[in-house]
C-alpha cells in the first residue's frame, strides 16, 4: 500500500470513530515514512488515536500511560500536515492531558476527538 493511500485510511478510519484501525493505520504509516518530523507527527496521531480508545473503554490507567511521551509529541505538532488541519486535534488533545494530569478523569469518558479536516 502507498503512503498517500495508508494516510487516506487512517484520516478516514479516525473520522468514523474507528480510533484502534486508525491507530493501526497510523503506525503502519509510521514504518512506511522515512523524515524524522513526519514520523513525530504519524507517532503523535496514533497515540492520539489510542488514547481516544482507552478513553471511550474507560481504561484510564491506560491513558495515563501515555502521557510519557504524548504531551512532548503535541509540543511539536504542526497546524498542519498533508492538507490536513491539526489544530483542532491538537487542542483536544491538550486539554484531555491536563484533565489526565490533574487525575481529573470523570468527565473525559466517552470525549472523542475532533474529525481530521
Amino acid at each position: 500500500m502507498e503512503i498517500e493511500e495508508i494516510w487516506k485510511d487512517a484520516v478516514k478510519e479516525h473520522n468514523v470513530g474507528e480510533f484502534h484501525e486508525a491507530h493501526e493505520l497510523f503506525e503502519d504509516l509510521w514504518m512506511e515514512l522515512d523524515e524524522r518530523k513526519e514520523k513525530d507527527i504519524v507517532q503523535t496521531l496514533a497515540q492520539i488515536d489510542a488514547l481516544a480508545v482507552h478513553i471511550n473503554t474507560g481504561n484510564i490507567k491506560a491513558a495515563q500511560r501515555l502521557m510519557k511521551q504524548l504531551p512532548e509529541l503535541l509540543r511539536n505538532m504542526p497546524e498542519e500536515y498533508r492538507n490536513v488541519n491539526l489544530l483542532p486535534i491538537k487542542k483536544w488533545t491538550g486539554q484531555i492531558i491536563k484533565k489526565i494530569m490533574n487525575n481529573n478523569v470523570v468527565d473525559i469518558q466517552k470525549n472523542t476527538p475532533p474529525e481530521l479536516i
